[in-house]
């Protein structure tokens, strides 16, 4: 009971999604036993200075904390860049930052 619980605050949204509505747990349950079912992929953005034209990146090697940079590397849009930094970010995660004057580019698939 304590492991359902603490999932129950950790996801409040899958569980009211799966748990209080009918409709969802039919789908839910159809999903899990068929193994059909797709993953939503969030929409991804680079954030450009709009006065220095300079990407926003973080610096993954620092775990502890995040660290962000300008990005002073090959363009991103163009090239490809590794995984040391992060350039990419979610909607959600812009949202929890102060960005400041950044205007968002979408990342194409």
């Amino acid at each position: 009971m304590i492991k359902f619980q603490k999932n129950r605050k950790t996801y409040p949204k899958l569980y009211e999604w799966v748990f209080e509505d009918e409709n969802s747990q039919a789908t839910f349950a159809l999903a899990f036993i068929t193994g059909k079912y797709q993953v939503e992929k969030p929409q991804l953005f680079y954030l450009r200075d709009e006065l220095t034209g300079q990407f926003l990146a973080k610096d993954n090697q620092f775990k502890d904390r995040d660290r962000y940079f300008f990005w002073t590397g090959e363009d991103p849009l163009t090239h490809s860049i590794g995984t040391a930094w992060k350039l990419t970010f979610t909607k959600q995660e812009i949202d929890s930052m102060q960005t400041g004057s950044y205007e968002k580019i979408e990342v194409a698939e």
